[in-house]
């Protein structure tokens, strides 16, 4: 079972699922089944948090495709491509959405499109919907976008845009 560090110093266990911090009756029982389960040790936190520990980091910027569960990391902060085809930026470890695309769609991915001859953007697209959605970004004269970002403050680029901060 892999586990990693926050800069929080909380460790959380990969393969618990999903773990909350607090004395809920529904939270006992899932510290309970985790250790059941073997997950002895995982600091219970809350069930955004626990998803951004099992998603996979690709990097701070992605230049080609954003599959599904996939993200983009920065220190506390990460964009995502969830599972119901909605793009987010969040900050961590409290999970809080900061930026949403407002997209749904199964299995969706985002691609960026750099655009030479117009604007850069991302496309979500749904295998069976097709685009569901388009982000528009920005080239700054005479330099060209060369992907979508996140940065150690909190702010999701594309190109020379900002698209969403926390």
């Amino acid at each position: 079972m892999g586990s990693h560090r926050r800069s929080s110093g909380r460790r959380i266990e990969h393969e618990a699922g999903f773990a909350v911090r607090g004395e809920s009756m529904f939270k006992r029982r899932l510290f309970v089944a985790l250790g059941i389960a073997g997950v002895v040790g995982a600091t219970v936190l809350n069930p955004a948090a626990a998803q951004a520990a099992s998603l996979t980091c690709i990097g701070t910027s992605f230049a080609g495709t954003l599959g599904t569960d996939q993200s983009i990391c920065n220190g506390n902060h990460y964009v995502t491509m969830q599972t119901n085809g909605d793009l987010v930026l969040r900050e961590g470890p409290s999970g809080r959405a900061c930026y949403a695309s407002g997209t749904r769609g199964a299995n969706a991915a985002a691609t960026f499109n750099q655009n030479i001859v117009g604007t850069p953007y991302v496309d979500i697209v749904s295998p069976s919907q097709g685009r569901i959605g388009r982000i528009m970004g920005a080239h700054r004269t005479p330099h060209l976008a060369t992907n979508a970002s996140v940065n150690s403050r909190g702010e999701f680029w594309i190109g020379y845009k900002k698209i969403g901060y926390c």
